[in-house]
C-alpha cells in the first residue's frame, strides 16, 4: 500500500504542486457562511411579478451574507457586488431563481469587432448581470534575481517583509516585439504574426517561509524569469472572500442567433476577485455564463440546461466558462448543452485547473495569445469529436501556450487528435488520454500506470 501510494506520488509531475493551489483558499474547501440577512428586509418579493432590483441594489450596498429565498425574482438592470465579504446565499439552484429581464447590449449598447472585422457587440465575450468586484490593491513591489521554471527558492533584490502564509503576485514585463509572448510558448509560438507581448504577465503564488533576501514559496514557478523580462514580487491584494451558491439563473427563452450574434445574456462576472467562489448554480438561456477574471476563484457545481431553441448549428450559447486570470478552479461542471466554447481558457491565463466534470460535446477552449500552464484532468465529453476545437483570431500565435496538461481525459470513442498547430508540442503533456489511430501523430501521448492517479489535482493535493 505505501509503496503504492509513493510510486503514485513520484509519477506527479513537478507543476501538480502548484496546481494544488487553485482555487478558493489555496485549494480549500469553500466557506460555509451563515447569512446576516436576507434580501425581503430590503423589499424583495419572490413570485409577486414585480421588479426587485432597487431590494437587491440596497442588500447589495450594506454587503454581508444575504439569503435568498426560494422563488423566483425579476431583475431589470446589473447587480453589482463591491463589498469584501458579499455572498448570496439561495435555497438552491432549482428553487431560487434570479431572473433578469433585459440584456447587456439592450442596458450599455457597445458595438464591437471580431479579430477579422465582424460586427459584433462588446458583451459577446465579456460582463455579467451579476457582478462580483475585487477590492483589493496591490502592495510593495521589489526585483527579482532571475530563476528558472519549477525553482522554488526565490532571491529578492531589494527588501521586503512577508509573512509565511502571504500571497504574492509574480509578474514578467513585456516588450515591444513579442520576445515576452515568445517565452510563453517555450519559444515556439506558431503562426504569430500578429502576436505582441502583453505588457505584463502575472502569476499567483503563496510564501511558505522567508528570510532577508531569500523567499521559499509554497509551490513551484510555472515557466523561467530571466532578466530581461526584469521579474518582481509583490503583496497581492486582499482576498475578497465572495460568493454566490444555491442560485439559478434563468435569462431569456428567445432562440440563439449564433456566433457573434449574441444579445450579452451573461449571468455571471467575477472582476479583479481574489479567493471568490460560486457553489451550485443552475444556468438556463444563457448567452455566456461565467467569466472570471481574478485569482483563486473556485467554480464548482455548475450546471448548464436548454431553456431556449439552439441555433441551427446545435449551439445554445458563445462562452460556457470563460477563465481568466491565475489559479482558478472549475470543477464538477455539466454541460448538458452545447456552446461555442463550453471552457475558454482566456489571454495568458495561467495555474487554472479544470476539473471532474462533463459535456455532451464538450470544448477546451484555449483562445490564443498564450496561456500556459493550466491542469485539465478527469473530464469526460460525449464522443470525444470537439474537444480541443477552439477559437481565436489568425496570427495570434498556437491556440494553447506551454507547459499545459491533459490528464485523464475520457469519452465513448477514441479522441480526435488536436491539430499540431493546437499547442508547441515539446513543451505540451498528455497522459492518459485515447486518440483516435494515427500515422504520425502530432503529440507524445503517455499511458497512464496501474498506480497513477486518475485525477491529478486530487493527487496534487494528498501530495503536498
Amino acid at each position: 500500500m505505501l509503496l503504492a501510494a509513493a510510486l503514485a506520488l513520484a509519477a506527479l509531475p513537478p507543476e501538480a504542486a502548484m496546481w494544488a493551489e487553485a482555487g478558493y483558499g489555496f485549494g480549500a474547501a469553500l466557506p460555509r457562511p451563515v447569512a446576516t440577512a436576507s434580501v425581503v428586509a430590503f423589499g424583495a418579493r419572490p413570485d409577486d411579478g414585480r421588479d426587485d432590483t432597487e431590494a437587491f441594489e440596497r442588500a447589495l450596498a450594506r454587503g454581508g451574507v444575504l439569503s435568498l429565498p426560494p422563488g423566483e425574482f425579476q431583475l431589470s438592470r446589473r447587480l453589482h457586488a463591491r463589498q469584501p465579504g458579499s455572498v448570496l446565499l439561495g435555497a438552491g439552484s432549482g428553487s431560487t431563481i434570479l431572473r433578469f429581464t433585459r440584456s447587456l447590449q439592450d442596458l450599455d449598447p457597445r458595438p464591437a469587432e471580431t479579430a477579422t472585422g465582424e460586427p459584433t457587440v462588446h458583451w459577446s465575450w465579456a460582463g455579467g448581470l451579476l457582478v462580483f468586484h475585487g477590492s483589493g490593491r496591490p502592495g510593495a513591489e521589489v526585483p527579482l534575481l532571475p530563476a528558472r521554471r519549477g525553482d522554488r527558492h526565490l532571491r529578492l533584490g531589494a527588501p521586503l517583509a512577508l509573512a509565511p502564509g502571504q500571497e504574492v503576485s509574480i509578474l514578467l514585463r513585456g516588450d515591444d516585439g513579442k520576445r515576452l509572448a515568445l517565452h510563453l510558448y517555450d519559444g515556439d509560438a506558431g503562426d504569430s504574426e500578429k502576436l505582441r507581448s502583453p505588457r505584463s504577465v502575472r502569476m499567483s503564488a503563496r510564501v511558505d517561509s522567508a528570510q532577508g533576501s531569500e523567499v521559499r514559496l509554497a509551490s513551484p514557478l510555472l515557466l523561467d524569469l530571466p532578466a530581461e523580462f526584469r521579474p518582481t514580487l509583490g503583496v497581492a491584494g486582499r482576498p475578497d472572500a465572495m460568493g454566490v451558491r444555491g442560485v439559478g439563473f434563468r435569462l431569456t427563452t428567445a432562440p440563439y442567433r449564433g456566433h457573434f450574434k449574441e444579445d450579452g445574456w451573461n449571468a455571471l462576472e467575477f472582476s479583479g476577485t481574489r479567493h471568490a467562489w460560486a457553489d451550485d448554480i443552475r444556468f438556463s438561456g444563457v448567452d455566456s455564463g461565467v467569466f472570471v477574471g481574478g485569482d483563486h476563484v473556485t467554480l464548482r457545481d455548475l450546471v448548464f440546461a436548454a431553456a431556449r431553441p439552439a441555433s441551427r448549428e446545435g449551439y445554445v450559447g458563445h462562452h460556457g466558462v470563460a477563465l481568466g486570470g491565475c489559479a482558478n478552479r472549475l470543477e464538477n461542471f455539466d454541460f448538458q448543452v452545447r456552446f461555442h466554447h463550453d471552457i475558454t481558457f482566456s489571454s495568458w491565463t495561467n495555474g487554472n485547473v479544470v476539473r471532474a466534470g462533463f459535456g455532451k460535446g464538450l470544448t477546451l477552449d484555449f483562445h490564443k495569445r498564450g496561456p500556459f500552464g493550466n491542469l485539465v484532468t478527469q473530464v469526460g465529453s460525449g464522443d470525444g469529436s470537439t474537444v480541443f476545437r477552439t477559437g481565436g483570431g489568425p496570427g495570434l500565435g498556437r491556440s494553447a501556450g506551454a507547459w499545459n496538461c491533459f490528464w485523464g481525459i475520457r469519452a465513448r470513442e477514441p479522441l480526435e487528435w488536436p491539430p499540431s498547430s493546437y499547442a508547441p508540442s515539446r513543451a505540451t503533456a498528455f497522459a492518459g488520454v485515447e486518440f483516435v489511430a494515427a500515422k504520425r501523430p502530432p503529440f507524445e501521448v503517455r499511458r497512464l500506470g496501474p498506480n497513477e492517479p486518475l485525477d491529478l489535482w486530487i493527487a496534487a493535493r494528498r501530495a503536498r
